[in-house]
């Protein structure tokens, strides 16, 4: 129970120092925060912790904004099977003459 505790605290000191981890109200919040997670991928192992969490944070975001609402209804109704043809259609993997 008391490596619990520490470990809330710890959380609690890092939301208050990152405060990006805060959540997202606003296209500009988001918007700066998918630039700072592209500036944390070049260094992908020093940064993954804070990518990971991040990416939770911009998730939720994505998944609830108002913006989003006709994407997300259009990514639920896509079948993947079909989905995936159409990519390698258009990368022209259909072309016959290719080995």
């Amino acid at each position: 129970m008391l490596v619990t505790n520490e470990i809330t605290q710890m959380a609690k000191a890092i939301l208050t120092q990152l405060h990006i981890l805060n959540g997202i109200s606003s296209t500009g919040e988001h918007n700066k925060r998918l630039y700072f997670l592209e500036d944390l991928l070049e260094y992908y192992d020093e940064n993954l912790v804070i990518i990971e969490a991040l990416s939770n944070v911009i998730a939720r975001y994505e998944d609830t904004a108002a913006e989003f609402v006709d994407f997300n209804k259009r990514q639920t109704a896509i079948k993947l099977t079909t989905a995936t043809l159409t990519v390698l259609m258009d990368q022209g993997l259909n072309n016959t003459n290719q080995v």
